[in-house]
């Protein structure tokens, strides 16, 4: 039986063009039995229960309920198998809530001639939240919150040896706070809480990855943080963001605060070891009042754990106290496979 037989011919020309493009453009393997689709199994690293909704409001935990759109920085070994840099545009990606699987749209494929690929991803992938290759910086923008950053470590893989799954930490630490009073006449004295802010914790967020170079495992650098701004209380129930707060807010009444703490928001925000974090409440009744809350006593507000406020009015003042919550806590995470 006669076989067919195509050739391709190019020139010298057209051979430096293609070797002047591929430095910054996405490999794409030959379409053939050698393709091999990047795709991988993510994990949240730690959990909250109930779940809550896993885009833009509120903690994400490893049971999220909608697919996360998260970013990747990819870097390819060159033939000798030496990393330069990450490619110059960052990948979209998508960890599905079903399947817990990542995948990237466009496709992104390992190298056809067996070469490692590096990967390190961060969320959220949304308007406002840039990254420069030549710094190797991810900024996040503005702490709004509600919105929960996330990255993984560095991975490496290649098409023999795929990268078999991704963890997602959390880089924010995160507070709700409660309020009430132990009797009527107090719940008067104060009036309604007409706001609840966190002193210069609306601030910008940055990480910077590590050299492409870095070992299979690297994790970023510490996370920066500047600004000096107060941040607000997200309105709404940190384990249902979608259930608003209404202000100006009547604290609850009663003899404990399990009896008569009501929700009054929650925030997540930088981390902070040394230092107590301020609240500013201003009341309808009782203005704008300051009060310290100490740093828990195993190493201060730590990122990827949850911290539960109950203030207390009195008539002598104001009784803060805090406990860890479930954020850290919770059942095993599948990782989510590539």
């Amino acid at each position: 039986m006669k076989r067919n037989k195509w050739i391709l011919t190019v020139n010298g020309a057209l051979l430096s063009l293609f070797a002047a493009c591929s430095a910054d453009a996405p490999v794409e393997m030959i379409q053939d039995d050698g393709r091999v689709e990047i795709r991988v199994n993510s994990s949240i690293l730690s959990s909250v229960e109930p779940a809550t909704k896993a885009v833009l409001d509120g903690m994400i935990n490893s049971g999220f309920g909608t697919d996360l759109d998260v970013a990747f920085a990819r870097a390819d070994a060159g033939d000798g198998g030496s990393y330069t840099t990450y490619q110059t545009t960052a990948l979209n990606g998508t960890a599905a809530t079903a399947s817990k699987t990542l995948s990237f749209s466009p496709a992104e494929y390992y190298l056809a001639n067996g070469s490692k690929t590096k990967l390190i991803g961060w969320y959220p992938r949304r308007s406002g939240v840039t990254f420069t290759q030549g710094t190797k910086v991810v900024n996040f923008g503005t702490i709004d919150g509600k919105t929960d950053i996330m990255v993984t470590p560095l991975k490496e893989g290649d098409k023999n040896t795929n990268i078999a799954s991704l963890a997602f930490s959390h880089l924010l630490t995160q507070i709700s706070v409660k309020v009430y009073a132990p009797d009527a006449a107090t719940q008067t004295l104060w009036g309604k809480v007409k706001s609840i802010k966190i002193t210069g914790k609306k601030q910008g967020c940055t990480i910077t990855l590590p050299e492409a170079t870095a070992a299979d495992g690297t994790t970023i650098t510490a996370p920066s943080f500047t600004g000096t701004d107060d941040l607000d209380l997200v309105s709404a129930d940190p384990v249902t963001p979608s259930t608003a707060i209404t202000y100006p807010l009547e604290m609850g009444v009663g003899a404990t605060a399990d009896d008569a703490a009501v929700m009054a928001g929650y925030a997540m925000f930088a981390p902070q070891a040394d230092d107590a974090i301020e609240l500013q409440i201003d009341l309808a009744t009782g203005g704008l009042q300051k009060t310290k809350i100490n740093v828990p006593v195993d190493g201060g507000f730590k990122a990827g754990t949850s911290y539960a406020v109950t203030l207390k009015f009195t008539s002598a003042g104001i009784t803060p106290a805090v406990s860890v919550t479930d954020w850290v806590n919770g059942t095993p995470i599948t990782d989510i496979e590539i």
